[in-house]
């Protein structure tokens, strides 16, 4: 055991990343053009905010499928990334639990944002 709980800590550690993923913050009704600066003042809590992306991606190609929000968060540093995601997980906002992740930098940087 103790043996697959240090690959897991070596394996996280390739995966260390300055952007994170916002889900289940907001609905697509909620997405309004403050959306963005009140993500940005929160976010700083925990470090200097590069850039964030709201993102809403249609579930299916069917005209009336379900839109999942998605928000991103560049930090400058991936330390600054780590302690957001850590603080922000599982919190409550809006009567919704967040899931905060780490996402992958060079899949942001090509702007693949589905998935």
């Amino acid at each position: 055991k103790q043996w697959y709980q240090r690959r897991v800590r070596v394996a996280m550690k390739d995966k260390e990343s300055s952007v994170m993923v916002l889900k289940n913050m907001v609905s697509f009704e909620d997405v309004d053009d403050d959306l963005e600066d009140e993500i940005r003042e929160e976010c700083s809590k925990y470090g200097s905010v590069k850039k964030v992306s709201v993102y809403q991606e249609a579930q299916s190609e069917a005209e009336d499928a379900e839109i999942v929000v998605k928000i991103f968060v560049q930090f400058d540093k991936t330390s600054e990334c780590e302690v957001a995601v850590n603080s922000l997980n599982g919190r409550w906002f809006g009567g919704r639990s967040i899931v905060a992740t780490l996402y992958d930098e060079q899949r942001y940087l090509r702007d693949e944002l589905s998935g």
